[in-house]
């Protein structure tokens, strides 16, 4: 497997978190609200507007009991302004065995519809560690896109890095300064637009997973899993997260860009008051800021004496004396300001006009601090701080052969570097860069409301931060996506695809029946052979066994994620969920001992005498001899309790003993 399929693998998504202008004062998720009115100059930006849905799903059903749901979104083109119709950006393959039940509903492939393959300039330019900037589009994609993803089989992805990493470090570097240089200045490309794009992609589900629109098509925990296994997808080892982890992983991921984006927000406003700047912070509808622009009112410049400025904070010159600011010339807005200085609409009583000059755009999702996205008095200023980065970067790995994890001196050196520059509010962490670039770009590309030349011009000067050869225009990714659905629309209703599912489905069932091991060597004797898979005739009960064996891991998935919650799963989850799920695994020979152990933890976790009860009696009538053990442990445990050991031993002799009536803390 060469370099190029590694990285080509993963590809891209568009649309992600965009934004409007909010009241700085508005009380935000993980931000307190302010208590006392702005003073001198500290200004509160707000627009009062409405706007249609950005993003709805789709579903388009499929021959062999399968759907197609689609993700689309409303784009712009800030360079034109012409507002697109709905455009298709990422589509989820939902195998649904055609039975209507979402308790055997499988998630399979991930389409990203916005990627495209690279044209013969953009693999050339990716190649060349010097070429920091767009080389062209790919105008059209008629061809079926591949999958980014296989949510039935996300480890795969885990080792095909692995692989590309080691053949990297092994075969490609020692060949010389000319190979080592241009390998990996073409991997890490790839690299780095899979991020980008990946990125986007996780906004626009979080946009959508705000507006709350479309519930059935793709209901909220399979949503949470295509986010989760995308997010995990940009980390080494995420492709091996067990499922039952993904829910702890999604809400440790939202609640750390929630308070991310809150700190930085007052941080940000703060230091802006302090520095008499105006602040206006930009975020989608009920969600928290993104971005955030900095202004100066023209009449200050003049008026007000030089006064302390933090240039080590907002990265950007002193606004006081700046004579640039005096004679600009560029982008300004007029806006009316109250006595206190809060936007007010033109006729409103003692209203004055103020003619303000945009200093900077920054993003609030970086950690620690906002970072520093556009600077409208040095356009090349972020730009030049990604070059330097890179530069450092090309010549110890590729000139000098240096890395990380070749050299342990070089690894202590760079780690206490970063570390020491990250908690001084550096930009260290590249991946974070990735996203704060990506967020930005969509942001312009899906807001309608902001000023048009204010978009085009904030567009300009973020677009120097597209240092990838491989990256496309938003008007060609939107071409591009809709021409990859309808290919895709159409190949889906094709009898290859139709195999491809029963393959697939085959190699399901032969998860569930044979060992790791056991596969393993069937398909290595399949390759040396050339003998047909044990598994290639489909049994007349397939669908049947197939339908079985989903709905067991379901309901295992269920419990699993649920004592993974917290401490007690009767508190945590709804109790009727849970005993559908004990009566379900235990009506099921096939659950065996994971299924008992499962039910017997609920059992001793939970302090609902219903739920206990109910996980008894699910043990009893089952015939397995797993479920038996598990009642003669907890009837021996001591901490189970005196009078449900009891119980317990009642159980086990085959006794039902009548449930008395429920009493605090579960106690009989």
């Amino acid at each position: 497997m060469d370099i190029e399929t590694l990285n080509l693998r993963h590809t891209a998504l568009l649309v992600v978190l965009a934004g409007v202008p909010v009241l700085a004062q508005l009380s935000t998720p993980g931000v307190a609200p302010a208590t006392e009115p702005v003073q001198d100059s500290a200004l509160d930006v707000s627009h009062q507007y409405s706007r249609s849905a950005a993003f709805h799903l789709d579903r388009e059903p499929l021959p062999g009991g399968a759907e197609l749901v689609t993700l689309f979104g409303r784009l712009q083109d800030p360079a034109t302004g012409a507002e697109s119709l709905y455009v298709p950006l990422i589509s989820v393959l939902r195998d649904t065995l055609g039975d209507g039940s979402n308790a055997d509903d499988r998630l399979r492939y991930v389409w990203i519809l916005t990627s495209t393959r690279p044209t013969l300039v953009q693999r050339f330019a990716s190649a060349l560690s010097f070429v920091r900037f767009r080389t062209g589009s790919e105008p059209h994609a008629n061809r079926v896109p591949s999958a980014v993803l296989d949510l039935a089989a996300p480890g795969k992805t885990v080792w095909s890095n692995l692989l590309g990493h080691g053949l990297q470090s092994t075969q490609l570097d020692p060949l010389g300064m000319t190979v080592r240089t241009a390998t990996r200045s073409y991997r890490g490309n790839f690299s780095d637009y899979r991020k980008v794009q990946i990125f986007q992609a996780l906004g626009a589900m979080e946009a959508l997973e705000r507006s709350g629109n479309d519930p059935v098509w793709l209901p909220e925990a399979d949503l949470r899993q295509v986010y989760s296994r995308l997010s995990l997808s940009n980390h080494t080892f995420g492709g091996l997260v067990r499922d039952e982890k993904l829910a702890r992983y999604y809400d440790k991921e939202a609640t750390r860009l929630q308070q991310a984006h809150g700190h930085n927000w007052e941080l940000l406003r703060q230091r802006a008051e302090l520095a008499g700047l105006y602040f206006e912070p930009l975020a989608l509808p009920d969600a928290t800021p993104s971005e955030a622009l900095l202004w100066v009112a023209r009449e200050d410049l003049g008026s007000r004496p030089a006064r302390r400025f933090d240039r080590q904070f907002l990265n950007i010159a002193n606004p006081w004396t700046d004579e640039r600011l005096r004679n600009w010339t560029g982008y300004t807005q007029v806006r009316f300001l109250d006595a206190e200085n809060r936007i007010v609409a033109e006729d409103a009583p003692g209203a004055r006009p103020v003619e303000m000059i945009p200093l900077a755009l920054y993003s609030l999702d970086y950690p620690r601090v906002p970072l520093l996205l556009a600077d409208f008095r040095d356009t090349f200023k972020p730009k030049r701080g990604e070059l330097a980065r890179h530069g450092a970067s090309t010549l110890l790995t590729g000139v000098f052969g240096i890395t990380r994890f070749g050299n342990w001196t070089f690894f202590a050196a760079d780690t206490a570097w970063t570390f020491v520059r990250g908690r001084h509010g550096a930009a260290e962490d590249r991946s974070a860069r990735l996203r704060a670039y990506s967020e930005a770009r969509e942001f312009l590309a899906l807001d309608t409301m902001l000023d048009p030349e204010l978009k085009t011009e904030m567009l300009r000067r973020v677009d120097h931060l597209a240092l990838n050869p491989l990256e496309n225009g938003i008007s060609t990714e939107a071409t591009v996506a809709k021409e990859q659905y309808a290919a895709l629309l159409q190949y889906a209703q094709s009898p290859r695809f139709t195999a491809r599912l029963e393959r697939d489905r085959r190699k399901e069932l032969a998860s569930y029946t044979q060992s790791r091991a056991a596969r393993m060597l069937s398909s290595f004797g399949h390759l040396f052979t050339g003998t047909p898979h044990p598994d290639t005739e489909k049994p007349a009960d397939f669908l049947a066994e197939l339908t079985a064996r989903r709905s067991l891991a379901y309901h295992q998935r269920f419990l699993q994620q649920l004592l993974a919650s917290g401490p007690r799963p009767d508190v945590v989850g709804n109790a009727s969920d849970i005993l559908n799920s004990v009566e379900a695994l235990a009506s099921d020979p096939r659950g065996g001992l994971r299924a008992s152990r499962l039910i017997s933890e609920v059992f001793a976790r939970s302090a609902d005498s219903e739920v206990r009860y109910a996980c008894l009696r699910a043990l009893q009538r089952s015939n397995a001899i797993e479920a038996r053990q598990e009642l003669w442990r907890l009837s021996q445990d001591p901490a189970t309790g005196d009078g449900w050991r009891v119980i317990c031993m009642f159980y086990f002799k085959g006794e039902n003993p009548t449930p008395p009536a429920a009493s605090p803390g579960g106690t009989p």
